[in-house]
């Protein structure tokens, strides 16, 4: 993997379909980004992509593995792997739901009486799952012959997990990835994997066997020559475990979001440069993604109190937006996370969220733009009040005309020369320092050889910059970031 920026991007959500989103990039981030991750392209039911049908085509609203295949060849090509579930639309459910027993398929899904071992619902045994929603994951299907069903459904009744312990569901995985192999996929994001292991009387998330799990995908994919990135959602020092574990390549440093957040609000870098110092380093670093900002993730680096003065200072910044798109009313997915974009999380500050991308691009780790942060989008509130789905807030469709409009925008195009920066400056390579400074000051620093960049930020002002040795002409420069600002 390229030491660049990513960028995050729906197939259709920069012009509308794969072919015009091959010629967007080219057009504005060829030379501030290394690799896109493009979300599921796949034929799906619902959520956006992540209710697949299958992995094996792209759903032909957006184009073809040709389309896919000439992004992999400009830019490292992530993708998504939908490990914990299928959609209940896939032939495979439908067969099971038509033949019942005599399906190929009737081992592929976990229903209620396997899960408790033929001794009946256990109000105790379903208190203990772990799941982004309250109520039992189990759903009633009717089969042809009249049979009832009760399949367990982590996330939605559209979303049907799999028995991924099941030897068949194994090679219908392998035969998804011999696909990504052929198509030049770089990297792939295991979807969901924490959940992808079921056991009575735990919590169901992240055992020791979803562990061997999320190993045994590791080593399928590189023996394809694939990065692994396990997608979880957990407390910080499980994903510092994680990061060291067999197979696994990269991990998400989810933590960052909120810890940056708190760290502008309130002019406190404590919290932050106690986790730079113990973070692993082969991460993916992310301030948005398509999904909410996380909480879960940053609990024991932040206290609760500061959870919830950050939160609240959240809210006020997002509005009635906000609140409509997290609240109960809203059909969320995830109950552990904020629905919101994060230009607008920083009361939309220009000066502050470029601070914010200044601080992820310098803190170690592959960063992760998503296309409406890398546009500095606000949150779009007639989205949801149209489709009542609180995550698409974060999810505004562009125009090739917003496009263009959008960089128009200073604040876009200083992002985009930031992110070139990190993209391009070899010192990236090199040793990374957090310099000691009062914690209303952050001073992060990297070197190699004769080149060195480092970015001063002071919280109270808001005044920040980046120094740096010009790899051409060999003499500092230095670049503001921003002047003086109140700090409020």
């Amino acid at each position: 993997m390229k030491n660049a920026v990513q960028l995050i991007v729906y197939p259709d959500s920069l012009g509308g379909d794969l072919k015009t989103l091959s010629r967007v990039l080219k057009k504005y981030f060829q030379e501030s980004i290394g690799g896109v991750h493009i979300l599921p392209f796949y034929p799906s039911s619902s959520d956006r992509g992540f209710s697949p049908l299958t992995h094996l085509h792209v759903d032909e609203r957006f184009g073809n593995w040709e389309n896919i295949g000439e992004i992999a060849c400009d830019f490292d090509l992530i993708v998504d792997m939908m490990i914990n579930h299928v959609s209940q639309q896939s032939s495979y459910f439908q067969d099971y739901l038509s033949r019942g027993s005599l399906s190929f398929y009737k081992d592929f899904f976990l229903d209620e009486e396997t899960f408790f071992e033929g001794m009946g619902r256990n109000e105790h045994d379903l208190k203990l799952l772990y799941r982004p929603r309250p109520e039992s994951p189990f759903r009633e299907f009717i089969l042809e012959d009249g049979k009832r069903k009760n399949i367990f459904c982590t996330f939605s009744r559209d979303q049907i997990d799999l028995n991924i312990e099941n030897s068949q569901v194994r090679k219908l995985f392998l035969s998804f990835m011999d696909q990504f192999e052929r198509v030049g996929v770089d990297m792939v994001r295991l979807d969901a994997v924490g959940y992808s292991i079921k056991r009575r009387g735990t919590s169901s998330f992240m055992l020791k066997e979803t562990r061997d799990n999320i190993t045994w995908f590791g080593e399928q994919l590189h023996n394809r020559g694939i990065t692994s990135l396990p997608e979880v959602h957990q407390k910080y020092d499980a994903q510092i475990q994680l990061a060291s574990q067999e197979g696994v390549d990269y991990v998400y440093d989810f933590n960052l979001p909120l810890l940056v957040l708190y760290t502008l609000f309130f002019g406190d870098a404590k919290p932050l440069k106690r986790w730079i110092a113990i973070r692993p380093t082969n991460a993916i670093t992310t301030l948005d993604t398509h999904d909410g900002i996380g909480v879960v993730d940053v609990e024991g680096l932040l206290d609760e109190k500061l959870i919830k003065k950050t939160l609240q200072l959240l809210r006020v910044h997002g509005g009635n937006a906000l609140l409509r798109a997290t609240g109960t009313q809203s059909d969320n997915v995830d109950i552990y996370q904020i629905n919101v974009t994060y230009y607008s999380a920083l009361g939309e500050s220009d000066e502050g969220y470029l601070i914010a991308r200044a601080l992820q691009f310098f803190i170690p780790g592959i960063p992760q733009v998503y296309y409406v942060g890398a546009l500095a989008g606000s949150n779009d509130a007639q989205k949801v009040e149209r489709t009542n789905i609180g995550r698409d807030i974060n999810r505004h469709d562009y125009t090739e005309e917003e496009i263009q409009q959008a960089f128009e925008r200073k604040i876009v195009r200083d992002l985009r020369d930031l992110m070139k920066f990190r993209s391009t400056y070899e010192a990236f390579d090199g040793t990374f320092s957090s310099l000691s400074s009062n914690d209303a000051i952050l001073k992060l620093r990297w070197e190699e050889e004769d080149l060195w960049c480092e970015l001063f930020v002071d919280l109270h002002s808001l005044r920040a910059s980046i120094e740096y040795i010009d790899q051409r002409t060999k003499k500092k420069v230095q670049k503001i970031l921003c002047e003086s600002v109140k700090h409020e």
